[in-house]
């Protein structure tokens, strides 16, 4: 009797284990969506209030890891250009960064290295983090931190 508790047990658990890496593997990081008209590559021109602003550079930098599997990432950078009467002026923004333009406050989102949303809707922006930190939320709470294999590794 005692054999067969331990054994509908055991099958309970992997059933219920297998179900919820089902659902890890078949989630879905949220996207961020902030129009496509927002939405800007090196080269691309934009104006605000009368003031014409020029994407002059997108890039992505990878960082290597700091060993271990552990550090590393994606690095995004935006340089956008305007011309005034002293000159070129510039400015740098990196993900969810900052910057003035025209006495408007943007930020930037990058999706990649080729493209920048470049938006006023900071509501979008809350919006998005907070369904990125409830996915990694739910994904980290079944199965612990999202680390890759790399970083099982014992030195």
């Amino acid at each position: 009797m005692q054999r067969r508790a331990v054994a509908v047990a055991a099958a309970l658990f992997l059933v219920v284990g297998a179900l919820s890496l089902g659902l890890v593997l078949t989630g879905e990081a949220p996207a961020f969506d902030a129009g496509a008209d927002n939405v800007y590559q090196a080269g691309d021109e934009f104006t605000v209030d009368g003031q014409t602003y020029t994407v002059a550079a997108v890039e992505a930098t990878e960082e290597s890891g700091g060993g271990h599997g552990g550090g590393g990432g994606t690095t995004y950078e935006a340089t956008i250009e305007w011309d005034t009467e002293n000159g070129t002026q510039s400015a740098t923004v990196s993900q969810h960064g900052n910057v003035t333009l025209s006495g408007q406050t943007f930020f930037a989102h990058f999706n990649s290295g080729e493209e920048v949303v470049i938006s006023s809707n900071f509501e979008t922006l809350r919006e998005y983090n907070t369904e990125t930190a409830q996915f990694e939320e739910h994904t980290n709470g079944l199965w612990g931190s999202r680390s890759s294999p790399a970083s099982w590794a014992c030195s």
